[in-house]
Protein backbone atom coordinates (compact mmCIF):
# COMPACT_ATOMS: atom_id res chain seq x y z
CA UNK A 1 0.00 0.00 0.00
CA UNK A 2 1.68 3.31 -1.32
CA UNK A 3 0.59 6.70 0.28
CA UNK A 4 1.72 10.38 -0.16
CA UNK A 5 4.54 11.60 2.55
CA UNK A 6 3.09 14.53 4.46
CA UNK A 7 5.68 17.64 4.68
CA UNK A 8 5.78 17.22 8.58
CA UNK A 9 6.77 13.88 8.32
CA UNK A 10 9.84 14.68 5.73
CA UNK A 11 10.69 17.40 8.19
CA UNK A 12 10.57 15.51 10.81
CA UNK A 13 12.93 12.58 9.46
CA UNK A 14 15.79 15.13 8.70
CA UNK A 15 15.20 16.85 11.92
CA UNK A 16 12.01 18.72 13.22
CA UNK A 17 10.83 17.89 16.08
CA UNK A 18 7.14 16.85 15.13
CA UNK A 19 7.11 13.55 13.98
CA UNK A 20 3.69 11.48 12.87
CA UNK A 21 3.10 8.38 14.38
CA UNK A 22 3.77 6.83 11.53
CA UNK A 23 7.74 6.90 12.47
CA UNK A 24 7.06 5.36 16.52
CA UNK A 25 4.99 2.31 14.63
CA UNK A 26 8.50 2.25 12.05
CA UNK A 27 10.50 2.07 15.23
CA UNK A 28 8.64 -0.42 17.05
CA UNK A 29 9.23 -3.16 14.43
CA UNK A 30 12.82 -2.12 14.10
CA UNK A 31 13.47 -1.97 17.51
CA UNK A 32 11.74 -5.26 18.37
CA UNK A 33 14.18 -6.64 15.51
CA UNK A 34 17.37 -5.86 17.68
CA UNK A 35 15.76 -7.01 20.65
CA UNK A 36 15.45 -10.69 19.16
CA UNK A 37 18.99 -10.29 16.83
CA UNK A 38 20.72 -9.37 20.53
CA UNK A 39 19.20 -12.53 21.86
CA UNK A 40 20.02 -14.82 18.32
CA UNK A 41 16.03 -15.47 17.89
CA UNK A 42 16.19 -15.78 14.22
CA UNK A 43 12.51 -16.24 13.88
CA UNK A 44 11.62 -13.44 16.45
CA UNK A 45 13.50 -10.80 13.82
CA UNK A 46 12.43 -12.61 10.68
CA UNK A 47 8.53 -12.29 12.05
CA UNK A 48 9.05 -8.40 12.58
CA UNK A 49 11.07 -8.44 9.52
CA UNK A 50 7.65 -9.38 7.30
CA UNK A 51 5.91 -7.11 9.46
CA UNK A 52 7.72 -4.44 8.90
CA UNK A 53 7.87 -5.18 5.55
CA UNK A 54 3.76 -5.09 5.23
CA UNK A 55 3.23 -1.34 6.67
CA UNK A 56 2.24 1.45 4.59
CA UNK A 57 4.78 2.91 2.22
CA UNK A 58 4.80 6.21 0.77
CA UNK A 59 4.48 7.12 -3.30
CA UNK A 60 6.95 6.75 -5.42
CA UNK A 61 9.55 10.24 -5.80
CA UNK A 62 11.37 11.63 -8.73
CA UNK A 63 14.20 9.21 -9.20
CA UNK A 64 15.43 11.05 -12.21
CA UNK A 65 15.67 14.23 -9.85
CA UNK A 66 17.31 12.41 -7.24
CA UNK A 67 19.82 10.25 -8.71
CA UNK A 68 22.19 12.78 -9.83
CA UNK A 69 21.99 14.58 -6.20
CA UNK A 70 22.79 11.02 -4.78
CA UNK A 71 25.81 10.80 -6.96
CA UNK A 72 26.53 14.61 -6.14
CA UNK A 73 26.47 13.90 -2.41
CA UNK A 74 28.49 10.49 -2.87
CA UNK A 75 30.94 12.29 -4.28
CA UNK A 76 31.45 15.47 -1.21
CA UNK A 77 31.42 12.58 1.29
CA UNK A 78 34.39 10.80 -0.55
CA UNK A 79 36.17 14.31 -0.40
CA UNK A 80 35.95 14.41 3.01
CA UNK A 81 32.80 17.00 2.78
CA UNK A 82 30.03 15.58 5.44
CA UNK A 83 28.04 19.22 5.32
CA UNK A 84 28.36 19.47 1.44
CA UNK A 85 26.97 15.67 1.39
CA UNK A 86 24.35 16.12 4.05
CA UNK A 87 23.18 18.73 1.97
CA UNK A 88 23.13 17.00 -1.26
CA UNK A 89 21.14 13.97 0.25
CA UNK A 90 18.76 15.98 2.09
CA UNK A 91 17.48 17.48 -1.49
CA UNK A 92 17.71 13.87 -2.89
CA UNK A 93 15.64 12.78 -0.06
CA UNK A 94 13.03 15.10 -0.59
CA UNK A 95 13.25 14.32 -4.15
CA UNK A 96 12.55 10.74 -3.67
CA UNK A 97 12.01 9.60 -0.40
CA UNK A 98 11.32 5.92 -1.12
CA UNK A 99 14.92 5.47 -1.95
CA UNK A 100 16.28 4.14 0.83
CA UNK A 101 19.62 4.24 -0.51
CA UNK A 102 19.51 7.64 -0.12
CA UNK A 103 17.98 7.79 3.13
CA UNK A 104 21.01 5.54 4.45
CA UNK A 105 23.38 7.63 3.01
CA UNK A 106 21.36 10.88 4.21
CA UNK A 107 21.27 9.29 7.75
CA UNK A 108 25.33 8.24 7.11
CA UNK A 109 25.97 11.81 6.52
CA UNK A 110 24.21 12.94 9.99
CA UNK A 111 26.42 10.06 11.85
CA UNK A 112 29.46 11.89 10.16
CA UNK A 113 28.51 15.22 11.81
CA UNK A 114 27.67 13.49 14.75
CA UNK A 115 24.28 13.87 14.72
CA UNK A 116 22.92 10.81 16.22
CA UNK A 117 19.21 11.52 16.94
CA UNK A 118 18.90 12.63 13.03
CA UNK A 119 21.22 9.71 11.73
CA UNK A 120 18.83 7.42 13.87
CA UNK A 121 15.76 8.50 12.25
CA UNK A 122 17.02 8.38 8.44
CA UNK A 123 18.24 4.65 9.10
CA UNK A 124 14.87 3.46 11.27
CA UNK A 125 12.77 5.03 8.28
CA UNK A 126 15.16 3.15 5.93
CA UNK A 127 14.66 0.05 7.19
CA UNK A 128 11.25 0.40 6.23
CA UNK A 129 11.74 0.32 3.04
CA UNK A 130 14.51 -2.27 2.77
CA UNK A 131 13.80 -4.04 6.17
CA UNK A 132 16.65 -6.63 4.61
CA UNK A 133 19.20 -3.67 3.84
CA UNK A 134 22.76 -4.81 5.54
CA UNK A 135 24.08 -1.40 4.89
CA UNK A 136 21.41 0.68 6.89
CA UNK A 137 21.37 -1.93 9.69
CA UNK A 138 25.18 -1.57 9.89
CA UNK A 139 24.98 2.05 10.21
CA UNK A 140 22.68 1.96 12.33
CA UNK A 141 24.71 -0.33 14.52
CA UNK A 142 26.96 2.33 14.45
CA UNK A 143 25.08 5.12 15.77
CA UNK A 144 24.24 3.29 18.79
CA UNK A 145 27.41 2.03 19.31
CA UNK A 146 28.35 5.64 19.28
CA UNK A 147 25.91 6.88 21.82
CA UNK A 148 27.29 4.09 24.24
CA UNK A 149 24.29 1.87 23.89
CA UNK A 150 25.84 -1.80 23.29
CA UNK A 151 23.11 -4.41 23.42
CA UNK A 152 21.58 -2.42 20.73
CA UNK A 153 24.42 -1.72 18.70
CA UNK A 154 25.22 -5.61 18.83
CA UNK A 155 21.61 -6.33 17.51
CA UNK A 156 21.91 -3.85 14.60
CA UNK A 157 25.03 -5.46 13.87
CA UNK A 158 23.85 -8.79 14.01
CA UNK A 159 20.98 -7.99 11.67
CA UNK A 160 23.49 -6.73 9.38
CA UNK A 161 25.57 -10.25 9.12
CA UNK A 162 22.23 -11.50 8.89
CA UNK A 163 20.73 -10.26 5.74
CA UNK A 164 24.46 -9.60 4.06
CA UNK A 165 24.70 -10.15 0.48
CA UNK A 166 28.09 -11.15 1.27
CA UNK A 167 28.45 -12.55 4.63
CA UNK A 168 32.44 -13.14 4.56
CA UNK A 169 32.32 -9.81 3.84
CA UNK A 170 30.29 -7.80 6.56
CA UNK A 171 32.13 -10.52 9.10
CA UNK A 172 35.46 -9.22 7.90
CA UNK A 173 33.81 -5.33 8.20
CA UNK A 174 33.02 -6.42 11.56
CA UNK A 175 36.81 -7.76 13.20
CA UNK A 176 38.01 -4.61 12.12
CA UNK A 177 35.89 -2.90 14.06
CA UNK A 178 36.10 -5.26 16.99
CA UNK A 179 39.93 -5.10 16.55
CA UNK A 180 40.97 -2.09 15.55
CA UNK A 181 38.13 0.90 16.35
CA UNK A 182 39.65 3.16 19.55
CA UNK A 183 36.11 2.98 20.97
CA UNK A 184 35.12 0.52 23.17
CA UNK A 185 31.58 0.23 22.97
CA UNK A 186 31.80 -0.25 19.27
CA UNK A 187 34.40 -2.87 19.63
CA UNK A 188 32.15 -4.87 21.89
CA UNK A 189 29.22 -4.38 20.16
CA UNK A 190 31.05 -5.84 16.92
CA UNK A 191 32.45 -8.55 19.13
CA UNK A 192 29.14 -9.96 20.45
CA UNK A 193 27.35 -9.58 17.31
CA UNK A 194 29.80 -11.88 15.83
CA UNK A 195 29.49 -14.16 18.62
CA UNK A 196 25.94 -14.61 17.98
CA UNK A 197 26.39 -15.00 13.78
CA UNK A 198 29.44 -16.83 14.09
CA UNK A 199 29.48 -19.21 16.92
CA UNK A 200 31.59 -22.25 15.47
CA UNK A 201 34.70 -18.99 14.05
CA UNK A 202 36.71 -17.19 15.48
CA UNK A 203 35.20 -13.55 15.76
CA UNK A 204 37.87 -11.43 15.87
CA UNK A 205 39.96 -12.55 13.62
CA UNK A 206 41.38 -10.57 10.56
CA UNK A 207 43.51 -13.36 9.21
CA UNK A 208 42.21 -17.18 9.31
CA UNK A 209 45.84 -18.04 10.73
CA UNK A 210 45.52 -15.72 13.98
CA UNK A 211 43.68 -17.03 16.86
CA UNK A 212 41.07 -15.27 18.48
CA UNK A 213 37.90 -15.60 20.82
CA UNK A 214 34.78 -17.60 19.93
CA UNK A 215 31.92 -18.54 22.26
CA UNK A 216 32.04 -22.21 24.06
CA UNK A 217 31.00 -24.98 22.10
CA UNK A 218 29.34 -28.19 24.19
CA UNK A 219 30.75 -28.61 27.58
CA UNK A 220 33.00 -31.16 27.88
CA UNK A 221 34.66 -32.78 30.70
CA UNK A 222 37.83 -34.17 28.94
CA UNK A 223 40.89 -33.22 30.92
CA UNK A 224 43.37 -35.28 29.16
CA UNK A 225 44.04 -33.84 26.41
CA UNK A 226 48.22 -33.67 25.59
CA UNK A 227 49.30 -29.77 26.12
CA UNK A 228 50.06 -28.29 23.12
CA UNK A 229 54.20 -27.12 22.82
CA UNK A 230 54.55 -24.27 25.69
CA UNK A 231 56.34 -22.06 23.42
CA UNK A 232 53.89 -22.43 20.23
CA UNK A 233 50.91 -21.78 22.84
CA UNK A 234 51.99 -18.73 24.18
CA UNK A 235 52.96 -17.54 21.21
CA UNK A 236 49.48 -17.88 20.07
CA UNK A 237 48.23 -16.57 23.29
CA UNK A 238 50.70 -13.40 22.26
CA UNK A 239 49.75 -12.56 18.80
CA UNK A 240 45.59 -13.38 19.77
CA UNK A 241 45.77 -10.60 22.58
CA UNK A 242 47.34 -8.04 20.52
CA UNK A 243 44.35 -7.88 18.79
CA UNK A 244 42.43 -7.50 22.15
CA UNK A 245 41.76 -4.76 24.07
CA UNK A 246 44.57 -2.57 25.65
CA UNK A 247 43.27 -0.66 29.18
CA UNK A 248 42.14 2.83 29.10
CA UNK A 249 44.73 5.76 28.48
CA UNK A 250 48.03 4.92 26.86
CA UNK A 251 47.86 1.47 26.35
CA UNK A 252 49.98 0.82 28.95
CA UNK A 253 49.78 -1.28 31.89
CA UNK A 254 49.76 0.34 35.00
CA UNK A 255 52.90 -0.18 37.21
CA UNK A 256 53.12 -3.26 39.32
CA UNK A 257 53.20 -2.46 43.25
CA UNK A 258 56.69 -4.54 44.53
CA UNK A 259 55.72 -6.82 46.76
CA UNK A 260 56.86 -5.73 50.64
CA UNK A 261 55.95 -2.22 49.45
CA UNK A 262 53.08 0.26 50.36
CA UNK A 263 50.50 1.54 47.99
CA UNK A 264 50.93 4.94 46.03
CA UNK A 265 49.19 7.75 47.79
CA UNK A 266 45.50 7.91 46.54
CA UNK A 267 41.98 6.69 47.28
CA UNK A 268 41.13 2.95 48.66
CA UNK A 269 40.01 1.75 44.99
CA UNK A 270 43.16 3.10 43.07
CA UNK A 271 45.60 1.39 46.02
CA UNK A 272 43.52 -2.08 45.44
CA UNK A 273 43.40 -1.62 41.96
CA UNK A 274 47.26 -1.40 41.88
CA UNK A 275 48.27 -4.12 44.15
CA UNK A 276 45.76 -6.55 42.64
CA UNK A 277 46.26 -6.13 38.92
CA UNK A 278 49.74 -8.60 38.83
CA UNK A 279 47.69 -10.98 40.70
CA UNK A 280 44.65 -11.07 38.80
CA UNK A 281 44.87 -13.26 35.34
CA UNK A 282 43.76 -13.30 32.18
CA UNK A 283 42.30 -17.20 31.23
CA UNK A 284 42.81 -18.01 27.74
CA UNK A 285 41.60 -21.30 26.47
CA UNK A 286 42.44 -23.28 23.40
CA UNK A 287 40.69 -25.61 20.91
CA UNK A 288 41.61 -27.51 18.05
CA UNK A 289 45.37 -25.29 18.14
CA UNK A 290 43.41 -21.84 18.15
CA UNK A 291 41.94 -19.12 20.88
CA UNK A 292 38.61 -20.91 21.95
CA UNK A 293 37.80 -18.21 24.88
CA UNK A 294 38.54 -15.91 27.52
CA UNK A 295 37.68 -15.79 31.29
CA UNK A 296 39.49 -14.50 34.29
CA UNK A 297 40.94 -15.99 37.35
CA UNK A 298 43.32 -14.96 40.84
CA UNK A 299 46.62 -15.99 41.90
CA UNK A 300 46.17 -18.01 45.04
CA UNK A 301 49.60 -19.51 45.65
CA UNK A 302 53.36 -18.49 45.72
CA UNK A 303 53.84 -20.95 43.60
CA UNK A 304 51.29 -20.22 41.17
CA UNK A 305 47.76 -21.67 41.79
CA UNK A 306 45.46 -20.04 39.61
CA UNK A 307 41.64 -20.16 40.82
CA UNK A 308 38.98 -19.63 38.53
CA UNK A 309 35.45 -20.65 37.56
CA UNK A 310 34.93 -24.55 36.52
CA UNK A 311 32.59 -23.25 33.10
CA UNK A 312 35.70 -21.02 32.09
CA UNK A 313 38.10 -24.00 30.69
CA UNK A 314 35.33 -26.77 30.90
CA UNK A 315 35.78 -26.91 26.97
CA UNK A 316 39.56 -26.19 26.66
CA UNK A 317 41.76 -28.80 25.40
CA UNK A 318 44.86 -26.52 26.09
CA UNK A 319 45.64 -23.43 28.74
CA UNK A 320 47.18 -20.31 28.78
CA UNK A 321 47.20 -17.34 31.14
CA UNK A 322 49.16 -14.14 31.82
CA UNK A 323 48.86 -12.73 35.23
CA UNK A 324 50.31 -9.01 35.19
CA UNK A 325 53.34 -9.23 33.19
CA UNK A 326 53.80 -12.92 33.54
CA UNK A 327 52.72 -15.86 31.06
CA UNK A 328 52.23 -19.27 31.42
CA UNK A 329 50.70 -22.33 29.86
CA UNK A 330 48.81 -24.12 32.40
CA UNK A 331 46.84 -27.30 33.20
CA UNK A 332 43.76 -28.53 35.45
CA UNK A 333 44.55 -29.64 39.02
CA UNK A 334 41.19 -29.85 40.36
CA UNK A 335 37.68 -29.19 39.19
CA UNK A 336 34.13 -29.21 39.87
CA UNK A 337 31.05 -27.91 38.47
CA UNK A 338 28.87 -27.35 41.94
CA UNK A 339 30.45 -25.13 43.45
CA UNK A 340 31.60 -23.83 39.63
CA UNK A 341 35.73 -23.82 40.27
CA UNK A 342 38.78 -24.76 39.32
CA UNK A 343 42.32 -25.01 40.04
CA UNK A 344 45.30 -24.62 37.73
CA UNK A 345 48.99 -25.21 37.83
CA UNK A 346 51.00 -22.87 36.18
CA UNK A 347 54.90 -21.79 36.14
CA UNK A 348 54.47 -18.65 37.73
CA UNK A 349 56.31 -19.51 41.04
CA UNK A 350 57.50 -16.60 43.41
CA UNK A 351 54.51 -14.85 42.57
CA UNK A 352 52.64 -12.46 44.98
CA UNK A 353 49.41 -13.78 45.80
CA UNK A 354 45.78 -13.20 47.06
CA UNK A 355 44.34 -14.21 50.05
CA UNK A 356 41.39 -15.64 50.03
CA UNK A 357 38.82 -14.18 52.94
CA UNK A 358 37.23 -16.76 55.36
CA UNK A 359 34.22 -14.78 56.41
CA UNK A 360 30.27 -15.47 55.26
CA UNK A 361 28.17 -13.43 57.97
CA UNK A 362 25.85 -10.56 57.59
CA UNK A 363 28.47 -8.33 58.40
CA UNK A 364 29.65 -8.52 54.82
CA UNK A 365 26.23 -6.84 53.78
CA UNK A 366 26.94 -2.75 52.72
CA UNK A 367 30.70 -3.55 52.49
CA UNK A 368 32.57 -2.41 49.19
CA UNK A 369 34.01 -4.53 47.11
CA UNK A 370 36.00 -4.38 44.23
CA UNK A 371 36.40 -6.66 40.80
CA UNK A 372 39.24 -7.23 38.65
CA UNK A 373 38.92 -9.06 35.55
CA UNK A 374 38.42 -9.40 31.52
CA UNK A 375 35.36 -8.68 30.28
CA UNK A 376 35.16 -9.11 26.42
CA UNK A 377 38.96 -9.30 26.35
CA UNK A 378 38.85 -5.71 27.86
CA UNK A 379 42.18 -6.67 30.25
CA UNK A 380 42.21 -4.82 33.71
CA UNK A 381 38.82 -3.51 33.74
CA UNK A 382 37.70 -2.21 37.20
CA UNK A 383 34.22 -2.06 38.65
CA UNK A 384 33.07 -0.78 41.84
CA UNK A 385 30.22 -1.93 44.00
CA UNK A 386 29.01 -3.66 47.64
CA UNK A 387 27.56 -6.71 48.51
CA UNK A 388 23.97 -6.40 48.22
CA UNK A 389 23.28 -10.00 50.02
CA UNK A 390 24.15 -13.50 50.70
CA UNK A 391 22.40 -16.37 48.63
CA UNK A 392 22.56 -20.08 48.75
CA UNK A 393 21.50 -21.72 45.44
CA UNK A 394 21.73 -25.73 44.55
CA UNK A 395 23.97 -25.90 48.21
CA UNK A 396 26.32 -23.35 47.13
CA UNK A 397 27.08 -20.20 49.15
CA UNK A 398 27.04 -16.93 47.10
CA UNK A 399 27.61 -13.11 47.74
CA UNK A 400 25.34 -10.92 45.79
CA UNK A 401 27.13 -7.82 44.70
CA UNK A 402 25.97 -4.63 42.61
CA UNK A 403 29.25 -4.20 40.81
CA UNK A 404 29.21 -4.50 37.06
CA UNK A 405 30.42 -8.02 35.65
CA UNK A 406 30.54 -9.24 32.42
CA UNK A 407 30.81 -12.11 30.09
CA UNK A 408 34.82 -12.55 30.63
CA UNK A 409 34.51 -11.35 34.23
CA UNK A 410 34.20 -15.04 35.34
CA UNK A 411 36.83 -16.51 37.65
CA UNK A 412 37.76 -12.85 38.99
CA UNK A 413 38.31 -11.64 42.12
CA UNK A 414 36.16 -9.58 44.29
CA UNK A 415 38.00 -8.24 46.79
CA UNK A 416 37.50 -6.25 49.79
CA UNK A 417 38.98 -3.06 50.81
CA UNK A 418 42.00 -4.81 52.92
CA UNK A 419 42.69 -6.31 49.61
CA UNK A 420 41.35 -10.08 50.48
CA UNK A 421 39.18 -11.72 48.49
CA UNK A 422 35.58 -12.55 49.24
CA UNK A 423 34.17 -13.76 46.03
CA UNK A 424 34.93 -15.12 42.63
CA UNK A 425 32.99 -13.57 40.69
CA UNK A 426 30.67 -15.96 38.54
CA UNK A 427 27.35 -15.19 36.62
CA UNK A 428 25.06 -12.03 36.45
CA UNK A 429 21.45 -12.09 35.60
CA UNK A 430 20.00 -10.13 32.87
CA UNK A 431 17.05 -9.19 33.85
CA UNK A 432 17.16 -5.91 36.59
CA UNK A 433 20.47 -4.35 37.26
CA UNK A 434 23.52 -5.26 38.70
CA UNK A 435 22.25 -8.26 39.81
CA UNK A 436 25.75 -10.67 39.92
CA UNK A 437 26.79 -13.15 41.78
CA UNK A 438 30.09 -14.34 43.31
CA UNK A 439 31.06 -18.00 44.78
CA UNK A 440 31.87 -16.71 48.39
CA UNK A 441 35.30 -17.37 49.21
CA UNK A 442 34.19 -19.44 52.45
CA UNK A 443 32.61 -21.78 49.85
CA UNK A 444 36.47 -21.70 48.19
CA UNK A 445 38.00 -22.87 51.47
CA UNK A 446 35.34 -25.28 52.26
CA UNK A 447 35.89 -26.79 48.97
CA UNK A 448 38.10 -29.73 47.62
CA UNK A 449 40.40 -27.33 45.74
CA UNK A 450 41.58 -25.66 48.62
CA UNK A 451 45.17 -26.33 49.52
CA UNK A 452 46.18 -24.81 53.39
CA UNK A 453 49.37 -25.88 52.91
CA UNK A 454 49.67 -23.65 50.05
CA UNK A 455 47.00 -21.26 50.16
CA UNK A 456 46.27 -18.46 52.55
CA UNK A 457 42.86 -17.28 54.27
CA UNK A 458 41.90 -15.02 57.30
CA UNK A 459 38.83 -13.54 58.21
CA UNK A 460 37.10 -10.39 58.29
CA UNK A 461 39.44 -6.88 59.88
CA UNK A 462 42.73 -8.92 59.77
CA UNK A 463 45.67 -7.51 59.18
CA UNK A 464 46.04 -6.47 55.50
CA UNK A 465 47.79 -8.88 53.18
Amino acid sequence: MRFPVPVALLLALIGTPALAGQYETIDYHVQQMITYAASNDASGVLTFREQLGNLRRPQDGDANQARPLLQQGESQMARGNAKEAMNRFRQAFIADPTDANIAVALGSAYARLQRWREAERLLVYALSLAPEQSAAWLALGEVYAQAGDTQRATGAFANAYRFAADPAQLAEHLRQRATGDTRDTVRIGALQALRLMQPGENPVTANPATPAPVTPATPSTNTTDPPANSANLLGALKRGLTQLATPPGNGERPAAIPVGTSAPPGNSGQQIYRRSLPRTCLIVTFRNGKLADLGSGLLVSADGLVLTNNHVIENAQNLAVRCGERESTAEVRRRGKNPDLALLTTSLRGSDSFILNETYSPDLIGLEVFVIGNPYGLEGTFSTGIISGLREMDGVRYLQISAPISPGNSGGPVILSDGTVIGIATMGLKVGQNLNFAIASAEVIASALFDAARMKHQPLQSKKP
